[in-house]
């Protein structure tokens, strides 16, 4: 059993007598303490950083399909559904992502085109072609208006969901996931419920990068990664390393993002 209690908050953990059957009762012991103790830590580690969130604002239901739901660009954001896709307050972080994934030069595929934040830095880091799954129909226009302005690039566009259309390819030498849910199915098993929305991704991703290839993707973790994130990429990648991206500001009524930083992920398959 393990017990602490201080003004802050109270944590029980009263394991069954089955659960954690270890040889000897000592090594149950130390595993329940150091569990608890994490714990403890991480809670305590939140109500710090609980003070510096900005306020946010509820997200909308999604309503209708993805694919035809018209597009809104605006300076600062994409909206799709009523949903806040994108802003450029995330400019920062495209721009950790994008190092990460172009590193090997190559070809590099990007999973939801966005605001073609991410694939202006990949164009500028030299990468040999970059190739971009989306949903999206206006999202695609949007691709190609962009794709005018770098003529001289290997870049094109496949339009549909990417469960349908990542089987149909190739290796990659960098892969970066960056979409959102397409309905409220999507948002409550895979962001809710899940690690991190990427992590249904982790599969596909490793299964489709070049040994050597490094998977990025939109980690919703804000200054580390938790056990269970870890042991999920590591199922699938031989190795990973985080980088924190500070100073970032999303607005008062983001919906999605609330602190001021968020972890990097450099996935290795």
């Amino acid at each position: 059993m393990f017990r602490h209690r201080s003004a802050e908050l109270a944590v029980t953990v009263e394991p069954a007598d089955a659960f954690i059957r270890t040889p000897r009762p000592a090594q149950r012991e130390w595993w329940l303490q150091r569990a608890g103790e994490e714990l403890v830590d991480d809670l305590m580690h939140l109500d710090r950083l609980s003070a510096n969130l900005v306020t946010g604002s509820e997200r909308p239901a999604i309503a209708h399909g993805w694919r035809d739901s018209d597009a809104h660009y605006a300076a600062d954001e994409l909206i799709i559904e009523g949903q806040q896709v994108m802003q450029d307050w995330e400019a920062p972080l495209m721009r950790a992502m994008a190092t990460q994934v172009a590193a090997n030069g190559g070809d590099v595929l990007e999973v939801g085109f966005g605001m073609g934040i991410s694939a202006t830095y990949m164009q500028e880091f030299g990468i040999r072609s970059y190739t971009v799954l989306e949903a999206n129909e206006d999202v695609a226009q949007a691709f190609a208006d962009w794709q005018k302005t770098v003529p001289e690039a290997d870049t094109k566009l496949i339009l549909g969901p990417w469960q349908d259309t990542l089987p149909t390819l190739g290796l990659y030498d960098g892969i970066f996931f960056d979409t959102y849910p397409a309905d409220e199915t999507e948002y409550m098993q895979y962001v809710v419920e899940d690690v991190t929305f990427a992590a249904h991704f982790f599969t596909h991703a490793a299964a489709h990068l070049r040994p050597g290839g490094v998977f990025s993707y939109y980690s919703n973790e804000i200054d580390s990664l938790s056990r269970r994130h870890q042991r999920r990429l590591l199922e699938h990648f031989s190795g990973f390393s985080v980088e924190v991206v500070r100073g970032l500001v999303p607005p008062d009524d983001c919906t999605y993002w609330w602190s001021n930083s968020m972890t990097v992920v450099r996935a290795v398959k």
